[in-house]
């Protein structure tokens, strides 16, 4: 009996020490609540008139440049763990707490976003706050990791051709990134982000190369206004790991600057052989193909910190 206590007590000290004070330990599995407290937050908030709608932010859309001090990006190395707590601290949860016209229920869809101002100002992806489909009511808002919530209040400036965009969300103790630019191939990088609703998850890579390339497909590009150019942004690529839901989450340097954000995964796939080609015509089930390399696609900074005019 004295045993058996003696093993219990050994395991809950395990357990009670399996990692550094103030890093958290995400629930997943059966009794997991997910988003429920997010969504419980958001209810709050819009039950208090706090949220502002987003037919009323859209008005926004059209800003090209805002006005912002930025902070200067920084030159001293940080060791991992101060890197990761950089990270971690100006990550932000950005979307929509929105309306479903098909369920009628509420939902949460969000990907990433980081500070780049203490009062308030946010960085993510263009794609990240264009609507929903099926949104028949919705709200802009954000959320740290520690699921405090801020609604988003304005659309400062969006280049959807960059696939970058700044908004403004009521807060004003955020822990800014600085914008990096000076990154090269071979520079190690890491991010934290939220990938296939997997919380913080922080992975390491190096930068592969830059390449510039339209980020708008061929209708959005039909649309522009006639004899517009067609936005070709500069593209980091690099061998982190991300997948939906990390979009317009931050790639920071060894210094704890954001030098891009998440915006694109693309996988190359083995071609089929003949014979199963044939059987995709007949309507036969395809064969599974293998994935000859996944490319990591990132908005440099830069393209960030062309929307930004210094007061």
């Amino acid at each position: 009996m004295r045993l058996l206590l003696f093993l219990v007590l050994c395991l809950l000290a395990t357990s009670a020490f399996a990692q550094t004070a103030g890093v958290p330990v995400y629930q997943e599995g059966r009794g997991a609540r997910g988003q429920a407290e997010l969504m419980d937050k958001a209810k709050v908030l819009l039950e208090a008139k706090a949220l502002t709608p987003y037919a009323a932010l859209a008005e926004h859309m059209k800003r090209a440049t805002c006005e912002l001090t930025l902070p200067p990006a920084g030159s001293t190395p940080l060791s991992g763990r101060e890197r990761w707590q950089r990270a971690r601290a100006a990550h932000l949860r950005v979307g929509f707490y929105y309306l479903c016209t098909k369920c009628d229920k509420w939902h949460l869809d969000l990907a990433g976003g980081y500070a780049i101002t203490a009062d308030g100002a946010v960085a993510t992806c263009a794609h990240v706050i264009a609507e929903p489909e099926r949104m028949k009511e919705g709200y802009l808002i954000a959320a740290t990791d520690d699921d405090v919530v801020f609604p988003a209040t304005e659309i400062l400036a969006v280049n959807a051709g960059t696939d970058s965009a700044i908004l403004r969300v009521k807060a004003d103790k955020l822990a800014p990134l600085p914008l990096g630019t000076d990154v090269s191939p071979g520079d190690p990088v890491w991010c934290f982000s939220d990938p296939s609703t997997k919380r913080g998850y922080y992975s390491e890579g190096i930068v592969s190369r830059f390449v510039q390339r339209p980020f708008l497909r061929k209708r959005e590009q039909a649309a522009l206004p006639p004899g517009a150019p067609v936005p070709r942004p500069v593209w980091l690529e690099t061998t982190l790991d991300w997948a939906p839901g990390s979009s317009g989450s931050a790639l920071i340097d060894a210094h704890g600057n954001c030098v891009a954000h998440v915006s694109e995964i693309q996988a190359v796939l083995e071609d089929p052989l003949p014979r199963a080609r044939s059987k995709a015509k007949d309507n036969a089930t395809p064969p599974a193909l293998g994935t000859y390399i996944v490319f990591h696609q990132a908005i440099a900074a830069a393209e960030v910190k062309s929307l930004v005019r210094p007061k």
